[in-house]
């Protein structure tokens, strides 16, 4: 059994609490003082001592309002980053959705060894050697300056009509026809005629 990650425990009460609770301690403090300062209980004079306790009672109202608003303010800040990580987890999930549909859509890895085939030979039509004519010259090569072979695929294409993306740029002749074949097969034959005027 692998050991869980401390970033996959969930939290626990107290620790998302706890900037509320440190804001609570910290105003608590910041009255206290304040009483403190202007004369509160400790201060020994009798008299001072009566208009010491109207003046705490006056700005107890306050103290009380600041707390308040200090403990609303970090909970909306909790609520918000809980929000934020709510909308980045939801974000996370419909991404693998999409990623998981994309690659239902796409054809399977084939072997590098033989494409699928459509039965056809249209590499050797008339079609073809005047598509290969027309994209290299009739050269088979991938490189520099041909990055999609004889019939200048794009991978995108190259892909849709069984390709795979690890022979893309490596292929050899009889690879490049058969996936070229597997194109005019499925009535991919735009993808060149368009631009050759074969």
């Amino acid at each position: 059994m692998s050991a869980r990650s401390r970033h996959a425990k969930p939290k626990s009460l107290a620790s998302r609490l706890g900037p509320l609770a440190g804001v609570t301690v910290t105003l608590a403090g910041a009255v206290a003082a304040f009483v403190l300062l202007q004369g509160g209980p400790a201060d020994a004079g009798s008299s001072h001592l009566t208009s010491s306790a109207r003046s705490v009672n006056a700005h107890s109202g306050l103290a009380d309002s600041l707390i308040v608003t200090a403990i609303h303010r970090a909970s909306a800040k909790t609520q918000t980053r809980a929000a934020a990580e709510r909308a980045r987890a939801a974000a996370r999930r419909r991404l693998r959705a999409a990623r998981a549909a994309q690659q239902a859509q796409q054809p399977s890895p084939t072997s590098s060894a033989s494409p699928p085939s459509s039965g056809g030979d249209a590499a050797h039509s008339a079609l073809g050697i005047c598509i290969r004519n027309a994209e290299e010259g009739g050269s088979y090569a991938w490189g520099p300056g041909n990055g999609g072979g004889a019939y200048q695929f794009l991978l995108s294409t190259w892909e849709r009509y069984g390709g795979a993306a690890s022979e893309y740029g490596v292929a050899g002749p009889a690879y490049q026809d058969q996936i070229f074949d597997n194109a005019i097969a499925a009535g991919g034959a735009s993808n060149w005629t368009a631009y050759d005027g074969c």
